[in-house]
């Protein structure tokens, strides 16, 4: 039963679109998740759920299935019995937090989801700097867990201006920030997020901004996060390529693998051997984009339910040396559903050989950061 139940929920999850029922998983409830789902959803709810009355409100139904997977955790059910699972030490490669974020309940996830290393930076929305402090001060609290970077800034026009670059290497020369936050170079239009005439949130890899960054961070050898995403590939992808080819001893991280498909990314990783990758956000399809023709053109999930897909597990292998695991937590929502995200990469992990599990888990993140788990 507890094996039939995660399935359910996991589903869900992993399809932001799809939303089912199935009644069994509130009908036979042991008494310490009925305890914990009445906590958060209420008895009237919780009755409807049991009796099979389907909430009129999607958004009641998906708010149900998360507390369901939150409470599953909290009574140590998060684990089914036959599901790969890598139980190893866990480096988060890139998360991010800002002002509407419970920040001390996002740690509190992190360290419940056993997380050894959080790797975090500040979303600066309207302003440079804004959050940094009370980032700064949350690894101050958290010295053993939080590895910090210089804080995303969300306004960059079509070039990196000089005030964002000095902000940059003061930060890393005041607070020691260990890499770059990311730099949003193309970003689709995304549901839950602002919309722009032109579909895109866009900053050029090739003016001359990120040239006067990226020397500068010659000196320091700080990584620096560069987001785009491959639904713009005959722009995009010349461009990311001359960035990569011309700064060889710049090591690069892409978020997300750039919601690329295995050829994609096989295609930079196998040329660029400064370039890093992270896995979040690939367990999972991302079909939140605002035009469907970006949904089309990018690469697949890596799971299908549970399982790890043979192509991107051949891909796992054969770059193991230059890929990361994070969760990329960054909205309210996501941050609720961290335990989750990380699940789900201890999921992936867990059905490759264990040397390489603990390369992508933790110490290829020990590398390119310059930081020991302890």
């Amino acid at each position: 039963m507890q094996m039939v139940l995660f399935m359910f929920i996991a589903v869900l999850l992993m399809s932001s679109n799809c939303w089912a029922v199935d009644f069994e998983a509130y009908q036979n409830l042991s008494p310490e998740m009925y305890d914990c789902i009445e906590g958060k959803l209420g008895s009237k709810m919780l009755g409807q759920l049991e009796a099979g009355i389907v909430p009129t409100d999607k958004a009641k139904w998906i708010k149900a299935d998360k507390v369901f997977a939150r409470c599953m955790y909290k009574v140590g059910q998060g684990i089914p019995s036959g599901v790969a699972y890598y139980d190893g030490p866990f480096f988060d490669a890139m998360s991010q937090i800002d002002e509407t974020v419970d920040m001390g309940a996002a740690i509190t996830l992190v360290r419940e989801a056993k997380t050894d290393k959080l790797a975090l930076f500040a979303r600066s929305r309207k302003r440079l700097g804004q959050n940094e402090k009370a980032v700064l001060k949350l690894a101050k609290k958290n010295p053993d867990l939080i590895v910090l970077g210089s804080p995303k800034f969300f306004r960059h026009k079509r070039d990196l201006s000089d005030a964002y670059n000095d902000a940059t290497i003061e930060g890393i020369d005041a607070h020691d920030y260990k890499f770059v936050g990311e730099i949003l170079y193309t970003h689709g239009d995304k549901s839950s997020g602002k919309s722009y005439t032109s579909g895109e949130r866009y900053t050029d890899p090739s003016l001359q901004g990120t040239k006067t960054l990226l020397k500068r961070l010659s000196e320091t050898k700080t990584p620096l996060m560069t987001h785009f995403e491959v639904y713009a590939p005959e722009r995009d992808f010349p461009r990311f390529h001359k960035l990569y080819a011309d700064w060889p001893e710049q090591i690069f991280i892409i978020p997300h693998m750039a919601f690329g498909s295995v050829e994609q990314v096989t295609d930079f990783l196998k040329r660029h051997p400064n370039v890093y990758m992270t896995i979040s956000k690939k367990t999972i399809l991302m079909d939140d984009f605002q035009d469907p023709d970006k949904i089309d053109k990018i690469g697949s999930s890596m799971l299908e339910g549970l399982k790890l897909k043979p192509k991107w597990r051949d891909f796992l292998i054969k770059f193991q040396d230059q890929l990361l695991v994070a969760t990329d937590a960054h909205m309210k929502k996501l941050w609720r559903e961290y335990l989750v995200m990380v699940f789900l990469q201890r999921v992936v992990l867990g059905q490759l050989p264990r040397d390489v599990a603990e390369k992508i888990a933790y110490k290829n993140a020990e590398r390119v950061y310059g930081v020991q788990l302890k």
